[in-house]
C-alpha cells in the first residue's frame, strides 16, 4: 500500500533525532484512516500531535470531518499546522497547543465520533476525559497502552459497561456503551 504522508513519518523520525523529543508517530496511519471512513466520523479528537502524520491519516479517511487535535510541545504544533496547510487540510484540522488534560474538559461533551489517544502512556483520568467526548457508539482508539504498568488503566478499558473492547498489540480498540 501507498501512504500519501510517508514523508511526514520520516520527518517526524528525523525532527525526533534533531530534537531530542519523543515525537513518534503511530506506526499504522492506514488503519486510523480506515476507521475514520468506518464511522463515518463527522468529529474527532486525537491526543498526541506530534507532527502532524495521524491527524492527516485521520481527515484522510473522514474528509468531512473537524479534527481537534493536542499537542503539549509548542514547536510541534507549529510544525503541525505548517503540515495541514501544505495538505490542504488546515481549515478542517484544529491544533491545540497544551495539556490534554487541560484542554479535553474544554471539548463539548458526547460530540465526537472517534477519539485517538498516542500521547505517552494513558492515565485513567485522561481516558475518561476522552471518553466524555465520545458519544454512545463512539470509537476511542488508545494506543501505547504497553508503556503503563497501572493496572487500573486496564480495569477501566476492560469494564464492559463502559467499553465493548479489543485489543491488539499495545492499542486497544473500543466503542462507548453506557450500560447501567
Amino acid at each position: 500500500m501507498i501512504d500519501p504522508y510517508a514523508e511526514i513519518q520520516e520527518q517526524t523520525r528525523r525532527h525526533r533525532a534533531a530534537h531530542g523529543c519523543g515525537a513518534y508517530t503511530y506506526a499504522d496511519g492506514s488503519l486510523l484512516g480506515v476507521l475514520a471512513a468506518a464511522t463515518s466520523a463527522r468529529r474527532i479528537v486525537e491526543v498526541g500531535t506530534a507532527l502532524g502524520y495521524t491527524a492527516l491519516w485521520l481527515g484522510h479517511g473522514a474528509p468531512a470531518a473537524a479534527i481537534d487535535t493536542i499537542e503539549m510541545d509548542e514547536e510541534h504544533v507549529e510544525v503541525a499546522r505548517e503540515t495541514f496547510r501544505r495538505h490542504g487540510m488546515s481549515d478542517r484540522i484544529t491544533a491545540h497547543h497544551g495539556l490534554a488534560e487541560e484542554i479535553l474538559p474544554t471539548l463539548a461533551p458526547r460530540a465526537y465520533d472517534l477519539a485517538f489517544f498516542d500521547g505517552f502512556a494513558p492515565s485513567v483520568e485522561l481516558l475518561g476525559d476522552l471518553r466524555r467526548t465520545l458519544r454512545t457508539g463512539g470509537v476511542l482508539v488508545a494506543g501505547n497502552l504497553t508503556l503503563s504498568s497501572d493496572q487500573a488503566v486496564r480495569t477501566y478499558l476492560g469494564d464492559q459497561h463502559r467499553w465493548l473492547a479489543h485489543s491488539f498489540g499495545e492499542t486497544a480498540l473500543l466503542v462507548r456503551r453506557d450500560l447501567a
